[in-house]
């Protein structure tokens, strides 16, 4: 006679389970904003199965994002701005970039070392060709820099702080490629700014002159003092604040 499953010793067989069945229903309650959504989509002929599914994968793949990123989306996106409206911004600036070959700009800033100019600095680059090699005191007069330090803060000249203006010239010096790196460290009222670049030690010297001169400017809203060294692909310079005019 043969025995019932339940009377046997065959300890596989009293191992032997059922599998939990994987498309039992999940039930569960939504506020009424979800319930209003759901009905919307239900509408276009979109099942609730369909729906789960793809909010699941949506959130999977939203969280699915590396912490560097995750990173950069707080740092950029305005307080309280959902995720997907920064995602908009930064599809439609990315679109705006490459309609503009920005692309082509920092390909040939890297790869050909190329710089963004202003024509005033151009001008005094041709004159400063025709002159003796001392001959730079036109060029740090006619300091364009306050143009583009305007430019980028849109701020008038005489309500810009000392670090404003050091952070432009650390952002937009590097972007126009005459620097690969500038780094600023501030201890109470002393900057200590690091340039770095691939030149030599006559092009670390134009530069300290010319930022020396911006500020020494009379034009400034601020009294400070100056210092600096130049080497042959660095220059390092101790900005000091001295009092507000």
């Amino acid at each position: 006679m043969v025995k019932n499953n339940d009377e046997t010793n065959d300890p596989q067989i009293d191992e032997i389970k059922e599998p939990e069945h994987k498309d039992k229903p999940i039930y569960v309650k939504v506020s009424d904003e979800t319930r209003s959504l759901i009905d919307k989509y239900k509408e276009n002929g979109t099942t609730i199965s369909d729906l789960v599914k793809n909010a699941v994968k949506c959130y999977d793949d939203f969280n699915s994002i590396s912490p560097e990123m995750h990173a950069i989306i707080e740092k950029f996106k305005e307080v309280d701005e959902p995720n997907i409206s920064f995602i908009e911004r930064a599809i439609k600036y990315y679109g705006d970039q490459k309609e503009l070959n920005r692309d082509l700009w920092v390909r040939a800033r890297d790869e050909m070392k190329m710089c963004l100019i202003g024509k005033t600095t151009f001008n005094q680059l041709i004159h400063a060709a025709e002159m003796p090699e001392d001959a730079r005191e036109r060029a740090y007069q006619k300091n364009v820099a306050f143009d583009l330090i305007l430019w980028y803060t849109g701020k008038p000249l005489k309500s810009l702080t000392v670090e404003e203006i050091i952070n432009t010239i650390a952002k937009m010096w590097v972007v126009a490629n005459y620097f690969y790196a500038i780094d600023v460290h501030k201890e109470e009222d002393e900057f200590h700014v690091l340039f770095k670049h691939r030149q030599n030690r006559r092009y670390s010297e134009y530069w300290l002159g010319y930022f020396t001169t911006l500020f020494l400017s009379e034009d400034l809203a601020f009294k400070c003092s100056v210092e600096g060294m130049t080497f042959d692909e660095s220059i390092s310079m101790i900005i000091k604040i001295g009092y507000k005019k």
